[in-house]
């Protein structure tokens, strides 16, 4: 029970956290935003490994590592890389071939579009790179 005195401060505490008025209430959670990384049509499985770079650093392991998976943009695969909540304006995206060989790079634009949570309270969001063919 709160006393007299107690009142103005759970108030404004109420206030502070979303529940007077009828305002959202958004619970404290985090989330991890993620850029899918697709190939154009023409690119034959990927073994060697597909990176994602953006600056401030984001995220800089490979997401496709040969010895784990690979990558066949043939049967509609594609790669993902979890940025925490981070959301870069632009990434960089390089392909590696089997012998470590960079095969392509993209300087990408993102386009990030929310994916959950609500527009109150935020949510995890994507973003989708396209690689062109080689």
């Amino acid at each position: 029970m709160v006393g007299r005195s107690g009142a103005p401060a759970l108030a404004g505490l109420l206030a502070l956290t979303g529940c007077a008025d009828g305002g959202a209430a958004c619970t404290a959670v985090g989330w991890n935003n993620a850029v899918v990384v697709e190939f154009a049509e023409g690119w034959r499985a990927v073994e060697g490994g597909v990176t994602v770079e953006c600056d401030p650093a984001c995220y800089t392991d490979v997401l496709v590592d040969p010895e784990a998976a690979t990558v066949d943009p043939a049967d509609g695969e594609s790669a993902t890389g979890l940025l925490g909540m981070s959301t870069p304006g632009s990434i960089v995206v390089r392909v590696i071939g089997a012998d470590g060989a960079r095969l392509t790079e993209v300087d990408a634009d993102l386009d990030w579009r929310r994916v959950g949570g609500t527009e109150e309270c935020g949510g995890p969001h994507e973003a989708t790179v396209v690689v062109p063919a080689p």
